[in-house]
């Protein structure tokens, strides 16, 4: 199995976890990725975006953009509902990788409110809120 093979369903979860945010759209999603060491060209990326579509994960729209035509993609609720499955395989798999690095316990959960429970040094459960991160500019 190639990388490429290996890092297409990351690549899919990263266009899904910003198209949740905003419309995405082809160069920009290309750049953003870019910056976590992805390099995708439009060749790579419009197929995923289709192949997206067609899943029912997102849905396309056309805008003028000083002067010219732009394709937005945005998340569906079919979109949402597998980025939150994944976001929880995901989890579940960074814990696992990342073991032995990670020299505090979780209490093995997240909740909707980005809530996770972390096991203290004293018989007491701190409940730790995650700090939403800073938003880079529009793509």
């Amino acid at each position: 199995m190639g990388e490429r093979n290996l890092l297409s369903g990351l690549i899919r979860l990263h266009i899904l976890h910003h198209a949740a945010h905003e419309p995405i759209f082809g160069l920009g999603i290309i750049e953003e990725l870019g910056q976590h060491g992805y390099k995708l060209s439009a060749g790579t990326l419009y197929p995923i975006l289709h192949g997206l579509e067609k899943s029912g994960y997102v849905s396309s729209r056309t805008e003028l953009v000083a002067g010219r035509q732009r394709r937005l993609y945005v998340i569906t609720e079919s979109g949402k509902s597998v980025l939150a499955l994944a976001k929880t395989k995901v989890w579940e798999l960074f814990r696992e990788l990342f073991e032995d690095e990670l020299r505090f316990s979780t209490a093995g959960r997240v909740d909707e409110q980005g809530t996770v429970e972390l096991a203290g040094t004293s018989s007491s459960r701190a409940a730790v809120k995650a700090k939403p991160r800073k938003r880079k500019a529009s793509l």
